[in-house]
């Protein structure tokens, strides 16, 4: 029960945070940057391209993604904001705790902030140590408590 890394996105596909916390494969490690727009490019892809095959309208989206080394899970507000958290694949469904994340922590602790400046400019992260705490604490306990009831 690992967490690989977290990406957040802004509605133009800007990366707001970033967080690694075991990696196993570093291929992109020299650019750290050209990391996060692949990221934000195969989830624009695939919305689209399961948009496009769905045979009816769906407004959830895409949740999981279940590959042969990890899982990605995946949560996109009403705002654009999306949360990306890549773990192993003993970690189920976190969609829920995406959606906490956004709508508890983020909301507060950047949105609510008064010295937060909503205008985004290109290369700026989200700059506050409550927030970046919080994540770290609500993932970690929400991973083993995802891990422990898959268990049961």
């Amino acid at each position: 029960m690992s967490l690989y890394n977290m990406y957040m996105f802004n509605r133009a596909g800007h990366c707001l945070y970033y967080h690694e916390w075991s990696r196993p494969n570093f291929a992109l490690a020299d650019d750290p940057e050209e990391d996060k727009k692949l990221m934000f490019g195969f989830l624009f892809s695939l919305k689209d391209l399961t948009s496009k095959m769905s045979p009816r309208e769906s407004k959830e989206g895409i949740h999981t993604i279940k590959l042969g080394n990890f899982t990605l899970h995946h949560f996109e507000s009403l705002t654009g904001i999306t949360v990306v958290l890549n773990t192993d694949n003993s970690v189920k469904d976190m969609y829920s705790n995406l959606q906490h994340l956004y709508s508890k922590v983020y909301v507060e602790c950047v949105n609510r902030n008064p010295l937060h400046n909503p205008t985004h400019t290109v290369g700026q992260m989200i700059n506050c140590a409550i927030f970046d705490r919080k994540v770290k604490q609500f993932l970690g306990e929400a991973v083993i408590k995802n891990s422990s009831s898959a268990r049961s």
